[in-house]
Order: structure tokens, then C-alpha cells, then sequence
């Protein structure tokens, strides 16, 4: 009975870990994805000046 309790445990913890690790991803994806939105439109700024001066 015990290590039917301790693999129900480990599977459990398992999912907890898989699901905080796809967590953490999907904010580091996020984030990678407002960095670049910033530098494409910092990109278009610097170019627009260049063409009105």
C-alpha cells in the first residue's frame, strides 16, 4: 500500500513540476515578445528620424 501512495505522490509532484515549468515558459516567452515589439518600434522611431532630418 505504501509504494502505491508514494507513486501517487511522485506523479502528483510530477504534474505540479511540469505545470510550473510551462508556466515560467510562457512568461519567458512573453517577455521575449515585448523586448522585441520595443525594438521593432524603437527601430521604426530611429529610422523615421533619419528621414525627417
Amino acid at each position: 500500500m505504501g509504494q502505491y501512495l508514494m507513486f501517487g505522490a511522485l506523479c502528483c509532484l510530477a504534474l505540479v513540476c511540469v505545470f510550473v515549468g510551462s508556466t515560467l515558459s510562457a512568461i519567458a516567452f512573453i517577455t521575449l515578445g515585448v523586448l522585441l515589439e520595443l525594438a521593432f518600434w524603437i527601430g521604426i522611431f530611429k529610422s523615421s528620424r533619419k528621414f525627417l532630418s
